[in-house]
């Protein structure tokens, strides 16, 4: 009974926990965080993860607003006012105060069926006003970078450089094996929201008439 409490939603995995998930013999329950550069990215109850080199920003294009909730004019104004550029390893990118920029991690995660994750800031530039995330949850079966939501919080611009530790994963156990059904799949460099292919937005956005 303890150790299926131990199991249980609330419960974080320690350090142990997550080097067995590391080396769990059978690939399909492998938990997968790859590459690794020092063994001091495993910390007492979380992986340190690095920032990469590609990401997305804001085109300066005009729109007089963003659309997310319709396909169609989602993917034609992603096109013009995305740019995806890269930041090779010892250059540096500033994050200005209020901007937002999608970077992606270093490192590709992949998930065991009855693992979950959670993505939070780095404490340390949390106190500099950055935020890395604001949907923070990753499901089971994950599998792909994670994309990391670029936020300065702060009065001050932030300079930033591919390769540093820049956010953490916490990991937990759940009751039972999940498929993942999820929309972004094995993505390799940051991803732009999918609002847009919310099932239940059809009825949401069909004006109907109202009873008489």
């Amino acid at each position: 009974m303890a150790a299926r409490a131990r199991r249980g939603l609330d419960f974080v995995l320690g350090r142990e926990a997550i080097l067995r998930a590391l080396n769990e013999a059978r690939l399909d329950r492998r938990l997968i965080v790859t590459p690794l550069l020092s063994e001091t990215q495993i910390g007492e109850v979380s992986v340190d993860l690095r920032l990469g080199t590609e990401f997305v920003t804001t085109r300066r294009a005009n729109i007089p607003a963003v659309e997310p909730l319709k396909k169609d004019e989602a993917e034609v104004q992603t096109l013009k006012w995305q740019e995806l550029f890269l930041v090779p390893r010892g250059k540096k990118l500033v994050l200005h105060p209020g901007e937002l920029i999608l970077g992606g991690s270093f490192e590709y995660v992949r998930l065991p069926p009855d693992l979950g994750a959670y993505v939070t800031s780095r404490s340390s530039w949390g106190r500099l006003g950055l935020v890395i995330a604001t949907a923070t949850a990753i499901a089971p079966g994950y599998r792909g970078i994670i994309t990391l939501e670029l936020t300065n919080v702060g009065n001050a611009p932030l300079v930033l450089s591919p390769g540093v530790r820049i956010a953490q994963m916490l990991f937990h156990h759940i009751g039972e094996d999940v498929v993942y059904r999820g929309r972004y799949r094995c993505p390799t460099i940051p991803e732009m929201g999918k609002i847009h292919a919310d099932e239940e937005l059809g009825f949401w956005l069909t004006e109907r008439e109202g009873p008489r």
